[in-house]
């Protein structure tokens, strides 16, 4: 996988967030799911005598859309999970409590040579009942930089990612949270699960498995399996229209998949994949390749059906960061993409969660010259335009974020940046 893209951020400082002031325009029709906070009025504008003594109506433009009026915004300490840990995954489960797997924990010992933070197997789960986080088994070899994916009986597909010396995984797991154990699935003898493939659940529940590469990155692959939790059986599935690894995905209203991004390789060199594509799980071949201008570094699938672009960038040489560029909406049913925004802080390698009343917090990340960002931003789909709705973010990276049933957001764990620098911090956004 190409360095550089950075997965999630959280910090121990900035217990409370600054609101920015919304805008006083003309909210959107759509409603938001929470009480609006007072708007303070518009300085009154004063009319020229000219304008006060025509009689004819004065030619308007059409306004500027202006996102929704919202409550404040607040970032709160949460409880110590039992561990500091970075690089993790994590899930909702069924029952409104949160999964966290794997990671790589601090270094103990002498280092005698290269040291190297160790993936861990272990597991924790945190409880909103309760505000408490605890251990719950294991899986069943150590991971860090997976993803972890909730099946429709309530049991977690783990995959991707490093294994416990830095070396890329290609194997897949099921995790039990009801008995804290996990299973390495086994494909038969004579098929080969990639490294770094991209993974998304389908509308029936089985797991599309697309991409990856077969010879250590040597060459990137276009194949897609189709992986049936039920039966633990694979088969073949559409053809990919582009190589390609480490790509996001979402599953749309209709059962298709939008595969975006990611990289190809030849002959061990990595180029970005600046493209998307559109796939039928029950057609051979994916339906289209759709243009994209950077590499993405988040995927939002809206209320709508629509699918928000954001936080990523294009890389420059000569940069160790990409330049983070504007942000985009496909519309799946015309393949057309729109463009939104602008953010009110550019960045890449950022978080974002679609929260109940419909918007997008977008959040973490770096700017172009690999600094943290510490604002929050929503963006609203009814006026396509972003709005900061907080400073003070922490500044941390690989940390994992989970929306709860109660609509705020478990931020949890993280690195910042430093040899050891994991915590066992958590903190609760409340949208």
């Amino acid at each position: 996988m190409r360095t550089g893209r950075l997965a999630r951020m959280g910090s121990t400082f900035a217990l409370l967030l600054v609101v920015v002031a919304c805008s006083t325009a003309t909210p959107s029709p759509t409603a938001s799911a929470r009480p609006t906070a007072p708007v303070a009025p518009s300085p009154t504008v004063v009319a020229s005598s000219t304008e006060l003594a025509s009689p004819s109506p004065i030619p308007t433009s059409s306004p500027t859309p202006s996102p929704r009026p919202t409550a404040p915004t607040t970032l709160e300490p949460g409880p110590a999970m039992t561990g500091a840990r970075a690089g993790h995954a994590a899930v909702r489960l069924q029952d409104g409590r949160v999964l966290i797997v794997g990671g790589t924990t601090p270094f103990t010992g002498t280092c005698e040579m290269a040291c190297i933070a160790p993936a861990t197997a272990s597991v924790e789960i945190y409880d909103p009942d309760t505000s408490e986080f605890s251990a719950n088994g294991s899986l069943a070899e150590p991971r860090t930089d997976g993803h972890a994916l909730l099946l429709n009986d309530g049991r977690v597909l783990v995959s991707g990612g490093t294994g416990q010396y830095g070396s890329d995984l290609s194997t897949i797991e099921i995790y039990d949270p009801a008995h804290g154990t996990s299973v390495v699935v086994k494909p038969p003898a004579e098929q080969q699960l990639p490294i770094d493939p991209t993974v998304v659940l389908l509308a029936d529940g089985r797991a599309l498995i697309a991409g990856g590469s077969y010879d250590d990155s040597k060459t990137t692959s276009n194949v897609t399996l189709i992986f049936d939790p039920a039966s633990g059986g694979f088969s073949t599935g559409p053809v990919l229209a582009k190589p390609r690894q480490g790509a996001t995905a979402t599953l749309l209203a209709d059962g298709r998949v939008l595969i975006v991004g990611g990289d190809y390789y030849q002959d061990y060199s990595g180029h970005a994949n600046d493209n998307a594509e559109l796939i039928d799980p029950s057609h051979p071949i994916a339906h289209s390749a759709l243009s994209v201008s950077w590499d993405v570094a988040t995927s939002t699938l809206l209320s709508d059906g629509r699918v928000l672009f954001a936080g990523g960038g294009a890389y420059v040489s000569g940069s160790n960061c990409p330049t983070p560029v504007g942000s985009e909406v496909l519309d799946p049913k015309t393949e057309a993409f729109t463009q939104v925004g602008p953010m009110s802080t550019p960045r890449t390698g950022s978080a974002a969660i679609r929260i109940p009343d419909g918007r997008v917090l977008v959040f973490g990340g770096v700017d172009s010259s690999c600094a943290a960002v510490g604002t929050v931003e929503a963006f609203d789909p009814a006026s396509g335009t972003f709005q900061a709705i907080a400073a003070g973010f922490p500044k941390i990276t690989e940390f994992s974020a989970t929306l709860l049933d109660d609509g705020g957001i478990l931020i949890a764990g993280g690195a910042n940046g430093d040899f050891n620098g994991m915590t066992a911090t958590s903190w609760l956004l409340r949208p």
